[in-house]
């Protein structure tokens, strides 16, 4: 086995920077800091550089893995001590080998006289090496220093050499909007977050971009005339963007393209904060993965959340507030329902609106949140039924659609994210 995972000339990858044997990368990295110190000007920004982080990127092949290695370029603000960019190719009856590059990567911050700098090391393994993959990079991390690993595409199929990674990470972010099987990866995800330590968390791509959704929500319930109406909403309607595969043409068949990742998040958000609970056995419930439909009939707990509870700092866990209502009439006390709207160009699985009804007494209201376009612009209304309502107001959420600006936000939280903890487990209940 030591001799099989042995470095070799492997493929060309001119992104990747120089190819080096594995035993020589601090070496070589070493040498390329001292020809770098020969350029007085990078010679004075090596000296306001700070490092603070190892950042691990897992890829499945080497396309992914150079899309991700030029994503690196708008991370200049976060200062990254080394990025190990690690390709998996589970290729059948590949060799059992394991090939490294190397290269000091230096971007303008503010001019280009004051530029952040870090080593990339690109490490390829392939055949019965994939599963040691842990192992092989453990000496190449900066010691000391936390240890980030994004997986940057799909979840693997091998389970045990995800959760092997994750347990020498600090941080795992990933990005459900890459899953091909978004239930399964979900559930996988739910039960590693049970099996972590106490200094390591999880968080995904996804949970940051329904935040702006999640804000603009919960800022219904800051007009003191829209409050009372939190308590009532009975219904909630959620699209996500799918669109029409006719790769099939010969057949006459067409298939939805459908990631309702997304969706599925912020219906579990909703569903916590407003403390419902799904009437398992109800035979209107309507589950259908393949075309991302899904309808949950709900029943209130005993208590009904007050509008503080849904305005907690995002990115807090949430403590529920919650205050005596009476139960409604009836065999459900509300219905969440998520419908696929077919759109050519909104990435797959965005969230196109949500729409919220509130019944209190004999009085209702209707809060619309709908994307206009696709740069990211949404327009919020809120409509009472005695007539009264808000003016529409228009926000931009643009950046939620770059994974570069998703990626760094991640890259500044510590600690554990325990409210997308809570949701992720309210999204496993929901697909129970």
């Amino acid at each position: 086995m030591a001799k099989e995972i042995t470095d070799t000339l492997g493929p060309r990858l001119p992104w990747a920077g120089k190819h080096v044997a594995p035993e020589f990368v601090e070496d070589e990295l070493s040498r390329l800091w001292h020809m770098s110190a020969d350029n007085m000007r990078t010679s004075q920004n090596l000296r306001v550089r700070t490092s603070v982080l190892n950042l691990v990127l897992c890829a499945s092949n080497k396309e992914v893995a150079q899309q991700a290695s030029a994503l690196l370029r708008d991370l200049s603000s976060t200062h990254v001590a080394r990025v190990i960019l690690l390709i998996l190719d589970q290729e059948k009856n590949a060799p059992s080998e394991v090939s490294t590059w190397i290269t000091i990567r230096s971007f303008p911050i503010i001019s280009d006289i004051m530029r952040h700098n870090f080593e990339q090391i690109t490490v390829r393994v392939t055949g019965d090496a994939v599963a040691s993959s842990s192992t092989i990079i453990q000496p190449l991390l900066k010691p000391d220093l936390p240890v980030y690993l994004w997986w940057v595409d799909d979840l693997p199929t091998n389970t045990q050499l995800f959760k092997q990674l994750a347990s020498m990470s600090s941080r795992v972010i990933v990005d459900s909007s890459q899953f091909s099987q978004p239930e399964d990866s979900l559930r996988t995800l739910s039960s590693l977050v049970q099996s972590l330590t106490s200094d390591s968390a999880l968080s995904d791509l996804n949970w940051g971009r329904i935040t702006p959704w999640r804000e603009l929500v919960a800022q219904f319930f800051d007009v003191t005339e829209y409050k009372p109406y939190l308590a009532g909403v009975d219904y909630i309607e959620i699209e996500h963007a799918v669109t029409l595969n006719s790769s099939l043409p010969s057949s006459g068949l067409s298939t939805l393209d459908s990631n309702p990742a997304c969706a599925l998040f912020l219906a579990a958000w909703l569903k916590t904060r407003l403390g419902w609970h799904v009437i398992s056995d109800h035979e209107d419930n309507m589950y259908d993965p393949r075309s991302g439909t899904y309808s949950w009939h709900m029943r209130r707990s005993q208590d009904s959340p007050k509008s503080g509870a849904l305005r907690k700092t995002i990115r807090q866990k949430v403590s529920r507030e919650l205050t005596n209502v009476p139960k409604q009439e009836g065999d459900a006390d509300g219905i969440l329902s998520l419908t696929p709207r077919e759109e050519i160009d909104i990435p797959i699985g965005s969230i196109c609106s949500i729409r919220l009804i509130s019944n209190v007494g004999a009085r209702q209201a209707a809060f619309v949140i709908d994307l206009e376009d696709s740069a990211g612009h949404v327009s919020t209304s809120g409509e009472l039924s005695q007539g009264t309502q808000s003016p529409q107001r228009t926000v931009s959420i643009a950046s939620i659609h770059k994974a570069s600006e998703l990626l760094h936000d991640e890259l500044e939280i510590m600690g554990r994210d325990y409210l997308y903890e809570e949701t992720l487990h309210e999204v496993f209940d929901l697909l129970a």
